[in-house]
């Protein structure tokens, strides 16, 4: 009986590639209980990506291929957070051991999950802040502009409109008319004297500046609330050593007065110095407790977690990059 001999075709390069797609595709839907088998994902990335760009350089098409690769990255952007806990140290023990280039972004998903915390967290923070906001100036219009006049109304838009033109466009010269469009208005209102006041010295206008400050320091009730008013513009204005200053002034003029603290707090977060927001929150706190203020202790309260998260949410040191 004769002997029959069955040729197999040769395993190509572009098999290679094909094979490690499968075992990749099969590993990124099965991440749950992978374990620290889960690092081998980043190996087969970075096996399909040399042999991508080898076939490539061959003049192979190799677009199938690539929507393919393509497709599986974005399963593992989608799962990094079971990714990094399946893992564990195990993931950083191969990063160190690979030194791979920043563009493989999947040896860096730890930084892109933490990145993605920290603006879910600062989103819910600027939510927590506006709803705050809006509890307070209801509560101040609802006490003292029950029926507010049209007179009343069209300086609070100019007011609005002022503080958009600083925060959001930067337009000091039309926010400085919105603002003495307002005092034209209510001119015993200090706060648009202060507004006046510093946007003017903004803009170079140095006397007009010390006469707007002067009337408003005039119809304040005391320093210390002067004080704040214009630390609180400073920090719109992105001033923060002069907020921080004008701030510090008005805690050393009356240090039993919490709603500075608080007001200084915001202050060391545009300086992005969390540690000592989370000090003033609470100092703010336990004087509010002293005082009786039940709104300045629930608000107090609600930002200190804010921070806290925003703390937490900061990447640490990995085990590796401390020894």
């Amino acid at each position: 009986m004769g002997r029959h001999f069955f040729s197999a075709e040769a395993h190509t390069p572009a098999d290679d590639v094909r094979e490690a797609l499968g075992d990749a595709g099969r590993l990124v839907v099965n991440l749950r209980k992978a374990g620290p088998r889960a690092v081998e994902l980043l190996n087969l990335f970075d096996e399909i990506a040399d042999g991508l760009q080898d076939l490539k350089a061959a003049g192979m098409d190799v677009r199938v291929e690539q929507a393919r690769f393509e497709t599986v990255q974005l399963q593992l952007d989608r799962l990094k957070r079971r990714f990094l806990a399946e893992a564990g140290e195990a993931f950083y023990e191969a990063r160190e051991a690979a030194q791979p280039d920043r563009e493989r972004w999947w040896w860096f998903v730890d930084e892109a999950w933490a990145q993605e915390r920290r603006q879910k967290l600062r989103r819910v923070f600027i939510v927590g802040a506006a709803v705050v906001g809006l509890l307070v100036i209801a509560e101040v219009l609802y006490e003292l502009f029950l029926a507010p006049s049209p007179e009343m109304r069209e300086a609070l838009r100019s007011e609005s409109q002022g503080q958009y033109l600083v925060r959001e466009e930067k337009d000091l010269a039309a926010a400085l008319a919105e603002f003495e469009a307002a005092s034209a208005l209510f001119p015993d209102n200090p706060e648009y004297w202060v507004w006046i006041g510093v946007l003017r010295l903004e803009l170079g206008d140095e006397g007009g500046a010390e006469e707007a400050l002067s009337s408003a320091r005039s119809l304040y009730s005391s320093d210390v609330n002067f004080l704040l008013k214009r630390a609180e513009v400073y920090r719109d204005l992105g001033e923060l050593d002069a907020a921080i200053a004008d701030a510090d002034r008005a805690i050393l003029e009356d240090p039993d007065f919490a709603w500075a603290y608080y007001a200084r707090h915001s202050i060391h977060l545009a300086r992005g110095d969390t540690r000592s927001a989370l000090a003033d929150l609470e100092k703010a706190d336990e004087l509010a407790q002293e005082s009786g203020d039940l709104r300045l202790e629930a608000v107090a309260r609600f930002q200190k977690a804010i921070v806290m998260q925003m703390v937490s949410a900061s990447p640490l040191p990995t085990p590796l990059s401390t020894q």
